[in-house]
């Protein structure tokens, strides 16, 4: 075999591994969003915890989000995963820039 045609089997490996990857952190990503979902959803309007399971969903979207966009997924991303996942509509009104999760910091100017 050529060294060339090793390196393009080589090439292809590590393509076929980065996809895997990027198709598990999605799926990863996803689930964790559902769950958030769930248990906001579980708890009473007056709960005390309400609030702190409101704020898991919105940084779970952000973060199904952004992973999305590092995948491809750009045109219309928000509003497939709203569509695909149920998102609450207070999750959505918390996911502008003035209340980005908590984990994602800021970029120093």
């Amino acid at each position: 075999m050529s060294v060339r045609k090793m390196r393009e089997q080589q090439q292809v490996g590590i393509e076929r591994e980065l996809m895997r990857e990027q198709s598990s952190a999605l799926g990863r990503s996803g689930k964790a969003l559902r769950e958030a979902i769930v248990e906001y959803r579980a708890l009473a309007r007056n709960h005390p915890r309400r609030d702190a399971a409101l704020a898991r969903v919105t940084e779970r979207l952000w973060q199904l989000q952004m992973q999305r966009e590092f995948v491809g997924f750009v045109d219309h991303n928000l509003d497939a995963i709203v569509r695909e996942f149920d998102v609450p509509a207070e999750a959505l009104t918390h996911l502008g820039e003035g209340s980005r999760p908590k984990s994602a910091k800021p970029t120093p100017h």
